[in-house]
């Protein structure tokens, strides 16, 4: 099938012990209206038949290339799949989920477009319902350079499933997942990938659309795109690359928020999901310097750090278990928050969160 010697995108599928699952992600590949596509399928060292699956596939259709590996995470599949991918752009899609059928079309057309751009779009669970294929119109959310940060700190962007990357940024700037992470290495590397991304194209810009392309399902508990066993531990931070962390996130979010113009810059969905992000960082930074010893910088409690995020939440009605211990500036209660948000348990955490819930009536957006 010489039509497809030359990959337009490359779908990376991590897969492990998805045996049951496999097919239909797969089978979502093989309904797309775009026919330029490989998809590689990294079998992540499955105990099942997973392997075989992918391999079955691979038999009856050559766009399909399957990687047997020892199990590493989905890290180390990912990281596999990106060395094998031969396509300019590359999406991730994980083993049990799917891409809706005009998914691959939309994002080569929209590239096309603007082709020194990120475009982004939208995940949806299987349960709600389907977007119909748009005719081109549809207006995204852009988000500059100065605005990277601000993009990150959305509900989209740590998600690697959602992008269009584009090959030679990581391969140039030798951008990887990080296999030692135990959780949250789609935003590493995301965070990694847009520095070097803007570094190259610095006049690019993000192209977030408000197009639900990727879809989650409800039975994909079953299995995970990829597993690895790691060790327990209570929190994980480097108590030196902490030191200071309080200022340089005074800094950070005063900067983000002055980049969109203030709060009104954001989307309402945008500011829930910031507001908490935020929250939960600066009760890590009363919680680490604690531990350290070191007193929070001064203004840390004013209105370009806490105190303007308190403004916020209040003026939006956005809420989190942090709301009421940063607004009361109640440093111990705040650490211990955190301490219990990052347990097994969450009994604390859920106990602040449900009475500060009550005291403000339950009218406010949750989170």
């Amino acid at each position: 099938m010489p039509e497809f010697a030359a990959p337009r995108v490359s779908v990376i599928v991590p897969a492990y012990n998805l045996e049951t699952l496999l097919p239909r992600c797969l089978d979502s590949l093989l309904a797309q209206t775009f026919a330029r596509w490989e998809c590689v399928v990294v079998d992540d060292g499955s105990a099942d038949g997973t392997g075989a699956v992918a391999d079955a596939y691979a038999a009856k259709d050559p766009r399909f290339v399957v990687i047997h590996q020892q199990n590493g995470g989905v890290s180390a599949a990912r990281n596999a799949g990106i060395e094998a991918a031969r396509a300019p752009d590359l999406l991730f899609l994980d083993g049990d989920d799917a891409l809706e059928p005009w998914a691959i079309d939309w994002c080569v057309a929209t590239q096309d477009r603007f082709p020194d751009d990120l475009i982004g779009f939208h995940m949806r669970g299987d349960r709600d319902p389907a977007d119909t294929p748009p005719g081109g119109s549809e207006q995204p959310r852009v988000f500059t350079a100065a605005q990277k940060q601000a993009y990150m700190a959305g509900n989209f962007g740590g998600n690697v499933t959602i992008k269009v990357f584009s090959a030679d940024v990581i391969r140039q700037d030798k951008v990887a997942f990080d296999p030692a992470l135990a959780r949250g290495e789609d935003q590493d590397f995301c965070f990694r990938y847009l520095d070097a991304f803007f570094a190259r194209r610095p006049g690019a810009a993000v192209r977030q659309y408000e197009l639900h392309l990727y879809v989650v399902y409800t039975d994909n508990g079953a299995g995970r795109a990829s597993s690895q066993k790691v060790a327990a531990h209570a929190i994980d931070w480097d108590p030196e690359a902490s030191r200071g962390y309080a200022g340089r996130l005074m800094e950070e979010f005063a900067g983000l928020v002055a980049s969109m113009g203030g709060w009104q810059g954001f989307a309402p969905k945008e500011r829930l999901y910031l507001a908490h992000q935020y929250a939960r960082r600066f009760a890590f930074a009363v919680w680490a310097a604690r531990q350290l010893g070191e007193p929070l910088p001064e203004g840390f409690w004013g209105e370009r750090a806490v105190g303007g995020l308190v403004e916020a939440m209040g003026r939006y009605k956005l809420y989190c278990a942090y709301y009421w211990p940063l607004r009361l500036r109640w440093k111990r209660l705040l650490a211990a928050v955190y301490q219990s948000d990052e347990s097994e348990s969450k009994r604390l955490y859920w106990k602040v969160f449900l009475i500060g819930d009550l005291l403000l009536g339950r009218r406010w957006n949750r989170l």
